[in-house]
C-alpha cells in the first residue's frame, strides 16, 4: 500500500505542476514532469476497483483528474501547449500499459484532428510518432485494435499524404512519415491497400533518386530535395508495398516488383555502358545494340518505368542504377509475410554485368585490347563513366551479400564463381578504399560459410586480396623526406651539386610520424579487421604457402587480433618435417591475453586422467575384492591369466614397499613396462631389477646376450600388438602368467594377487600372442634346434631383422 501512496503523492504533484505553470513556460518543465511519470507506473496501469476504497477512490479521482487537464491541454489555442500535451500523452500511454491505452480514445481523435492545424513541423512530426506508438501498443489486443486503431488509422494515412503533398512539408517531416508507415504497413495492409495508387507515384520519386540531373526538379514534378535517409525509408515503404495485394497474391506480386526492378536497372545499364562494347552474354535477356542510330548526344532516359523520374547525363544515370541495385538489396533482405520465389539466376546475371566492365589500366600496352571502346561516344564520356564505376560496383557487390545473407546454403555453388569476379573487380580497383571495404565484407562472408570446400586455384586467386588486407591493417610508414637526384642525373642535367626542391616545414619536425592513409576510413580497418580470423580459420592450411601463412601470423600478432591469433592456433600449418609440429604462435597470444579465459582453456585445458588399462580410482581393499569378483563373470575368464597381470604383481609390490601408487596416468606407463622387462630378464641381476629406483637397466646387463630372446622370456611391446582378426579374438585362449622367479627366495618376494586383470575385452583390443607353457621349456632352453616351433612375437627383432 505504501508504494501506491507514494505514487498517488507524486501523481497530484505532477497535475498541480502542469497546471499552476503557465503555457508559455510549460515546455521548459515537460521533460522533468514526463520523466517523472515513471514513478507512476504501478498507479497508472492498475485497475481502479482494485484495494481500499478510500485509496481506490482517492486513486480514480487524482488519474480522472490528470487525464482530463491532458485533454484540455491537448486543445489549447496555443502551439506550446499543443505540443506538452503530445509528449505527456505519449509518455502517459507507454507508462500506464492496458488501463490508460483503452481509455485514449479521445486522445487519438485529438491527435489525428491536430495534424491538419497550421502547426510548427516539429510538434506534427512528435504528433505522428505519438500515433504511431499507440497503433503499435494497441497490435496485442484485439479489442483496442478494433475500437482505436482501425477507425483512426485510415484519418491517418490521409492526413500524413496531405502533409507529403503540401508544399510546406520538410525533408525531416517527410522521412518521419516515411519510417512510420514502413512500421504500420505490415501489420495493417488491408489499410493501406487502398492508398496504393498515391504510394507508388511518391515513392517512384524518391527510391532511386538523381540529384545530378540536368533536368530541373520543376520538370520532373519533384516538390523536395531527397536526401539520403530518405531514399533509404523509401526504399523501405516500397518492398512492403507488394503486402498490400489481395489474399494469396502478394508472391506473386513481390516476384513481380522485383523482376521489373532488375529490367530497370539492365535498362539504364544500357545507356551508362553505352561507351563500351561489352563482352557480357545475357542469358536472361537480350542485350541492346549500340549503333549510329541509337546513340544520342547525351546520356538520359526520359521516359523511364514505374512513375520513376526522368534523368538526364552520365552522372545522373549511374545514381539511378545505384538505387536500382539498392532496391534489389532490399527486397533481398527485407521480411516477408509469405514465402516468395524468385529466380537466383536473373539477379546473379545482372550482378555478372556490372562486375565484368572495370576500369583499365591506361599504363598497359594492351590497353585497347582488355576494353573495347565505342568510338561513337566522346572521350569524356568513356573518363566519367571510369569515374562513376566504383560507386556501382560496390551497389553490386551489397547485393551479392543480401543475396548471400537471404539464400543461405542455397547458393553455395555459386561462392567460387563470386569470389573470381570479386578478384577481377579488386585487382582493377584496388586504389578506392570503397571498393576494398565490399570486397573484404564479402569475402569473408563468403569464406564462413563455403571456405574449406574451395579448391587451391581459388584460393591462389585471393593472395592480391590477402596481401592488400594485411597492408591495411599494418599501417605502413610514408616517409616524407624529398627525392634526391643521383650522381650520374645530376652530371647529365650538368649540375655539380643537385639541386633538389624541399618542403621548409620538414625540417621543423625532428622525428618521423607515422602516416596512415586510410586513417579516415574506419570501415576499412573494421572490414579488414573482421576478414583476417576469417582467413585463418576458414582456409586450408596446406593451400597457403609459408610465406603468406607468415604474413598472417604477423599481422595478427603486431595488430593484437586476438580472434586471429586463436584462429591460427585452432588452424596450424602443415608441418614439413616427419614427426616436428610446425611452429605455433601460443606463446605469443599467452603474453598478450594471459587473462582471457580462451586462451587459458588452451594453455591448460583440463582434460581428465587417462587410466592405464581402464583401472578406475581404487580407494579401498574392499572395491578392489568387488571388482576382482565381478571381472570375471563379465570375460568369462575366471581362472586364466594373461601377461598383463605381471605389470599388476609389480606394482602393488612397489606400492608395499616404498612408493604408493594409486592413479596410474599415461606418463607412468613407460615406467612400469621398462620396470616389467627388467623383472622378467633372468640375465639381470641386483636390487635394479627390482625395485622402481632405477627405471632402465644397466647397458652393462646385456652383454652376454646380444639378441633378445625369441622364447617365452621375450617381453611384449607395449608400442606394438599383435594384429588378428575379430573371430580370433573371440576364439583365443587367454594365456598363463609368465613366471618371473627362478627361486623360493624371488617367489616369496612377490605378494599374492588374484590372476585376474583390470583389463576390459573389447572388439578394438589385440589379442595376445600364444606363448609356451612355463613347463614346456625351462629358462635355459631358449637357444634350442627346434626354432620352428617357438611362436614369433610381433614387435620384437629376430635373427635376420637384426643382423
Amino acid at each position: 500500500m505504501a508504494p501506491v501512496t507514494s505514487e498517488l503523492a507524486t501523481l497530484r504533484a505532477l497535475t498541480f505542476r502542469i497546471s499552476s505553470t503557465p503555457t508559455s513556460q510549460l515546455p521548459q518543465h515537460v521533460p522533468a514532469i514526463a520523466a517523472s511519470l515513471a514513478n507512476c507506473r504501478t498507479l497508472l496501469s492498475s485497475a481502479q476497483t482494485s484495494g481500499a476504497k478510500a485509496t481506490s477512490s482517492e486513486s480514480s479521482v487524482a488519474i480522472h483528474k490528470y487525464r482530463t487537464l491532458l485533454s484540455t491541454l491537448l486543445q489549447d489555442r496555443t502551439p506550446q501547449g499543443r505540443w506538452c500535451a503530445i509528449v505527456l500523452v505519449k509518455a502517459t500511454v507507454e507508462v500506464g500499459g492496458w488501463e490508460t491505452l483503452q481509455k485514449s480514445l479521445p486522445w487519438v481523435r485529438g491527435l489525428v484532428g491536430f495534424l491538419n492545424k497550421p502547426d510548427p513541423p516539429s510538434s506534427k512530426k512528435l504528433c505522428i510518432i505519438t500515433l504511431t506508438r499507440i497503433f503499435l501498443l494497441t497490435r496485442e489486443y484485439p479489442t483496442l485494435v478494433r475500437e482505436i486503431t482501425t477507425p483512426s488509422l485510415p484519418a491517418f494515412v490521409q492526413s500524413c499524404l496531405q502533409i507529403i503533398n503540401s508544399k510546406a512539408v520538410t525533408p525531416t517531416l517527410l522521412q518521419i512519415i516515411l519510417e512510420c508507415f514502413n512500421e504500420l504497413l505490415p501489420r495493417h495492409p488491408t489499410i493501406f491497400r487502398s492508398y496504393l495508387k498515391h504510394l507508388y507515384p511518391l515513392l517512384g520519386h524518391l527510391v532511386a533518386p538523381t540529384p545530378s540531373s540536368k533536368i530541373s526538379r520543376e520538370e520532373t514534378g519533384t516538390k523536395y530535395a531527397t536526401t539520403s535517409e530518405i531514399a533509404t525509408a523509401a526504399r523501405q515503404l516500397y518492398v512492403q508495398l507488394p503486402c498490400c495485394a489481395p489474399k494469396g497474391a502478394s508472391s506473386e506480386e513481390w516476384a513481380k516488383s522485383l523482376k521489373s526492378s532488375v529490367n530497370n536497372a539492365h535498362l539504364t545499364a544500357d545507356r551508362i555502358f553505352r561507351a563500351v562494347l561489352e563482352d557480357w552474354q545475357s542469358t536472361a535477356r537480350e542485350a541492346s545494340s549500340v549503333n549510329g542510330h541509337t546513340v544520342d548526344d547525351e546520356v538520359q532516359d526520359l521516359e523511364p518505368n514505374k512513375e520513376m523520374s526522368p534523368w538526364s547525363g552520365i552522372f545522373a544515370g549511374g545514381e539511378r542504377l545505384n538505387g536500382l541495385l539498392r532496391i534489389i538489396s532490399e527486397f533481398l533482405e527485407s521480411p516477408t509475410a509469405n514465402p516468395v520465389y524468385f529466380s537466383v539466376g536473373m539477379i546473379v546475371d545482372l550482378i555478372s554485368r556490372i562486375l565484368s566492365l572495370t576500369i583499365p589500366a591506361s599504363s598497359s600496352k594492351s590497353f585497347e585490347n582488355a576494353v573495347r571502346i565505342n568510338a561513337q561516344v566522346s572521350k569524356e564520356e568513356r573518363e566519367n563513366l571510369w569515374l562513376l564505376l566504383p560507386d556501382v560496383h560496390v551497389a553490386a557487390i551489397e547485393v551479392l551479400l543480401a543475396l548471400a545473407h537471404r539464400s543461405q546454403a542455397s547458393t553455395l555453388a555459386l561462392d567460387a564463381i563470386i569470389i573470381d569476379q570479386l578478384v577481377w573487380v579488386f585487382v582493377a580497383e584496388r586504389d578506392t578504399a570503397i571498393v576494398r571495404t565490399a570486397c573484404y565484407t564479402v569475402t569473408a562472408t563468403l569464406l564462413k560459410r563455403s571456405g574449406v570446400a574451395l579448391n587451391k586455384s581459388t584460393i591462389d586467386s585471393l593472395v592480391p586480396l590477402i596481401r592488400a588486407c594485411c597492408d591495411d591493417l599494418l599501417q605502413p610508414e610514408i616517409s616524407s623526406t624529398p627525392a634526391k637526384q643521383t650522381p650520374g642525373q645530376a652530371k647529365a642535367n650538368g649540375n655539380s651539386q643537385p639541386q633538389v626542391t624541399a618542403n621548409a616545414d620538414t625540417f621543423l619536425t625532428s622525428s618521423k610520424s607515422t602516416v596512415d592513409p586510410v586513417a579516415a576510413f574506419a570501415g576499412l580497418k573494421e572490414a579488414a579487421h573482421t576478414l583476417l580470423p576469417t582467413l585463418l580459420a576458414n582456409i586450408s592450411p596446406q593451400y597457403l604457402s609459408d610465406s603468406m601463412r607468415a604474413r598472417l601470423d604477423r599481422t595478427a600478432i603486431i595488430t593484437q587480433n586476438k580472434d586471429a591469433m586463436v584462429a591460427s592456433i585452432l588452424n596450424p600449418p602443415p608441418s614439413k618435417k616427419f614427426g616436428k609440429p610446425a611452429a605455433s604462435i601460443l606463446p605469443l597470444i599467452a603474453r598478450s591475453f594471459p587473462a582471457e579465459k580462451d586462451v587459458e582453456g588452451m594453455l591448460r585445458p583440463r582434460m581428465p586422467v587417462i587410466r592405464l588399462g581402464g583401472q578406475e580410482l581404487e580407494t579401498d581393499e574392499a572395491d578392489d575384492d568387488m571388482d576382482v569378483e565381478e571381472e570375471p563373470e563379465n570375460l568369462h575368464l575366471a581362472d586364466d591369466h594373461f601377461v598383463g597381470q605381471e605389470l599388476d604383481n609389480l606394482l602393488e609390490t612397489a606400492g608395499q614397499t616404498d612408493t604408493v601408487v594409486k592413479d596410474f596416468a599415461v606418463s607412468d606407463a613407460s615406467t612400469s613396462v621398462t620396470t616389467a622387462v627388467a623383472a622378467s630378464n633372468p640375465v639381470a641381476k641386483g636390487p635394479a631389477a627390482q625395485t622402481f629406483d632405477s627405471v632402465i637397466p644397466e647397458p652393462t646387463q646385456f652383454l652376454d646376450t646380444p639378441k633378445r630372446p625369441l622364447g617365452d622370456r621375450g617381453t611384449l611391446s607395449p608400442s606394438k600388438r599383435a594384429k588378428t582378426g575379430e573371430d580370433e579374438q573371440r576364439t583365443a585362449h587367454p594365456i598363463p602368467p609368465i613366471s618371473v622367479a627362478t627361486s623360493s627366495a624371488d617367489a616369496s618376494a612377490t605378494s599374492p594377487v588374484p590372476a585376474t586383470s583390470d583389463f576390459t575385452a573389447t572388439n578394438t583390443a589385440s589379442a595376445a600372442p600364444e606363448l609356451p607353457e612355463p613347463g614346456e621349456a625351462g629358462p635355459d632352453d631358449t637357444d634350442s634346434d627346434d626354432d620352428d616351433k617357438i611362436s614369433l612375437v610381433l614387435g620384437q627383432d629376430t635373427d635376420d631383422e637384426s643382423e
